[in-house]
């Protein structure tokens, strides 16, 4: 594209399956957002800044994540990108845009279609399997070799005399779709979430004797071996950028990974002089000879890189490390300050993580499997909400589950992705999230399009009710937690092999009241009072068969005598027991030898059990739990508790939720967004002030203790109206502008 004058140009792009863009040699935009093959999302981003008077080159490249390849994975060594789901299709390229003056003078049009687009298929290139990454899903890995791949085909000075003329289709003839519902391979739509974050950075700091030193670059003699390790000082996810000259066949390995390790988290995860390198992702090429920018299609999750350097006969130039910081551009956060020392590190950490596991779709984790799981989705939406304003990517996430919905009634156990898998117990999660972001959000509209949804979810379950009166035998995989204790059951409890799990039936009880407020609210009486009676014989049966009055305790089924936490939080959630019972039960679930602890994705519900009970200060001892992570130097939460496959993971990051929603008491539950509740639990904390985000603005606030009183000050922006709720229950209405209550 030839250009007299600067210009500004609005583009608007997508590509089968995935697409990275630069101009003019730099890099742009990846997309598209990820979505189900019944509907396709196009980007649209003002590109003027890398435009240029002259010539301009638009360069796309476009990977077809190939799903029948799926099947053969296990010896194929191409590795498509398991969380993208591609209609069945090949490689396909749509861009629009007219670059025009400030005067909105027409200059030149970039519409596929039009301009003269040329293109080449790469087959020296792919995205290769790895055993670490295929057992884990979604991680990929490439090997080029430079001597034989182009290198230079970014740039305005490329020769693509070579190439073709990129060929123009149309997936459905003009007028078929409205006239005969044929319909679109691609029903394109506009991206429903924001532009994801491209911050360059330069990685700075280099652990062991320095290699770089001040120094932008460094110069590799012909048959040498160099090794670098840089700290990317915290986890985060980023688009490499690695610039080079020279070394015609030198082998170049580049090594992304999360902690150091040595034995079972013997040394502090940044502890690179005892351990040594832990799970780990590669990259490798062969350098070319010249200038070489090499670039790695798919974003990179890293806290360390190692990069070692085998010249051939030339000498190698390598220039410092670039990296493009990528992630869900998530606004402003609450923050927490405290006089307690572990508040503000432990905060941090978890909000690291939450922005970890946010690009344009929640994933469990950025390293490793990179899916949006419901039961994982459904808790970083809660933290979400407690850290800020935002409820795009929540909706979307909805969005996503509510296409994946499979005839038997179940929602996919992830979703966007290639591979369809089935956990039963995550569709309960997908009610609970849906109810959720309806009290959040007041978005009737939205729940009245997904409370069918809800209604196949829980005929499943009711379809699945055995001769005991409790659901048993559901199918497919029931996971609920990582317990060494069901790890031959895959994390599925082990009544589960003989019959009903307590567990699982107290969910399903659960999920039927989160779903009997649905229909409430989306105006359906009848069903919601069906839902309140299903629960109501759920409820009884569990009373009736899985308590065991000896121990105080319920069983993990009629005849399993396992005992869990799980199954006690569960209990007080469905109102089996209240007022003292319930403060009795939880009281001796938090320190009976003999039972079985929730993990780090389960204790969630814990934390809620012991806040109903009215005994939140038994949750000092969980909260240790991420206070140990910051003494082992983790930059984010872990998977679990020990020996973590995953270093960052979504579900981990629990203390958001504790520290604003619970400790600071910052909740919008109601179905009116305009309206907060602030019921501060200080169980745990001698003080605590900070700021809580919120779409009608920052709301203030700063708690104390005056002897053996509390004194909240409260500052509302304009437009949010509020209710204080003491501990001992009584209520003061809060108004816009400073509020003091002593209690």
């Amino acid at each position: 594209m030839q250009l007299e004058c600067k210009a500004s140009l609005q583009l608007q792009i997508t590509a089968c399956s995935r697409y990275r863009l630069w101009i003019n040699g730099q890099p742009v935009l990846s997309g598209p957002c990820r979505s189900s093959v019944h509907r396709y999302f196009y980007d649209a981003i003002e590109v003027g800044e890398y435009l240029q008077v002259g010539e301009n080159v638009f360069a796309v490249q476009v990977l077809l994540c190939d799903n029948s390849s799926i099947s053969d994975w296990n010896t194929d060594p191409r590795y498509p990108i398991f969380s993208v789901e591609t209609p069945p299709t090949a490689h396909r390229l749509a861009a629009s845009g007219t670059a025009v003056d400030e005067n909105g003078n027409v200059l030149a049009d970039v519409h596929t279609g039009k301009a003269p687009w040329k293109v080449s298929l790469d087959n020296t290139w792919s995205l290769v399997r790895n055993m670490d990454a295929a057992d884990n899903l979604g991680a990929v890995w490439e090997q080029i070799d430079f001597t034989r791949t182009p290198s230079q085909w970014k740039l305005p000075s490329f020769n693509d005399t070579l190439w073709s003329t990129a060929i123009s289709l149309e997936p459905v003839l003009p007028g078929a779709e409205q006239q005969y519902g044929i319909l679109k391979k691609f029903p394109l739509e506009a991206r429903p979430i924001p532009l994801l974050n491209e911050i360059p950075c330069t990685l700075t700091r280099e652990l062991g004797g320095p290699v770089f030193g001040g120094r932008e670059s460094i110069t590799v003699e012909p048959h040498r071996s160099v090794r670098l390790l840089l700290d990317a000082e915290g986890q985060c996810n980023g688009y490499m950028r690695y610039r080079m000259d020279g070394g015609t066949g030198a082998k170049l390995t580049f090594t992304y990974f999360e902690k150091f390790v040595r034995g079972v988290d013997e040394v502090p995860r940044d502890d690179w002089q005892h351990g040594e390198i832990g799970p780990s992702q590669k990259d490798s090429i062969i350098a070319g000879g010249g200038e070489l920018i090499y670039e790695p299609f798919w974003y990179r999750s890293l806290r360390f890189l190692q990069i070692e350097i085998e010249t051939a006969e030339e000498p190698l130039v390598l220039f410092r490390p670039e990296i493009r910081k990528t992630g869900y551009p998530l606004p402003a956060v609450s923050t927490v300050r405290s006089s307690a020392p572990w508040v503000e590190p432990v905060y941090e950490m978890a909000v690291r993580t939450l922005r970890c596991c946010m690009t344009d779709a929640y994933m469990d984790c950025p390293f490793w499997e990179q899916m949006q799981y419901p039961m994982d989705t459904r808790l970083q939406a809660l933290f979400t909400y407690a850290c800020g304003a935002d409820t795009a990517l929540a909706k979307k996430a909805l969005q996503d589950f509510h296409d994946s919905t499979l005839p038997m009634g179940l929602v996919q156990g992830h979703a966007p992705s290639a591979p369809k898998q089935i956990i039963s117990t995550f569709s309960l999660h997908y009610i609970f999230m849906l109810y959720e972001y309806w009290q959040r959000t007041g978005d009737l509209d939205l729940l009245q399009q997904y409370r069918t949804d809800v209604d196949r979810i829980l005929d499943y379950y009711d379809r699945h009710i055995g001769p005991s009166g409790l659901v048993e035998d559901l199918g497919y995989w029931d996971f609920v937690d990582w317990q060494d204790a069901w790890a031959d059951n895959a994390g599925c409890p082990g009544a589960t092999k003989s019959g009903p799990s307590t567990i699982i039936n107290l969910m399903y009880g659960k999920a039927l009241l989160a779903g009997s407020e649905i229909w409430a609210a989306a105006g359906r009486p009848p069903l919601s009072l069906e839902y309140q009676t299903r629960q109501k014989a759920i409820a009884e049966r569990v009373q009736a068969l899985c308590w065991d009055e000896d121990k105080g305790l319920y069983r993990e089924g009629p005849d399993y005598p396992e005992y869990t936490q799980h199954a006690q939080a569960w209990a007080v959630l469905n109102g089996l027991v209240s007022g003292p019972d319930a403060k009795a039960l939880m009281e001796r679930t938090m320190t009976d030898p003999d039972i079985l602890r929730c993990g780090y994705s389960t204790c969630f519900e814990l934390f809620r059990a012991c806040e109903q009970a009215g005994c939140y200060h038994l949750t000092q001892s969980l909260m240790d739990w991420w206070i140990h992570m910051v003494e082992e130097h983790c930059s984010t939460c872990p998977e679990t508790k020990a020996d973590s496959r995953s270093e960052c993971h979504g579900w981990s990051a629990v203390p958001i939720y504790e520290l604003i929603a619970v400790s600071a008491g910052f909740r919008r539950a109601d179905g009116d967004p305009g309206r907060i509740v602030v019921r501060p639990h200080m169980d745990l904390l001698p003080d605590l002030e900070g700021t809580n985000e919120t779409e009608y603005g920052t709301v203030q606030y700063r708690y104390q203790r005056n002897g053996d009183k509390l004194q909240y000050e409260i500052t509302l922006p304009e437009g949010l109206q509020g209710t204080f709720v003491g501990a001992d229950g009584t209520r003061v209405p809060l108004q816009p502008g400073y509020n003091r209550i002593d209690e």
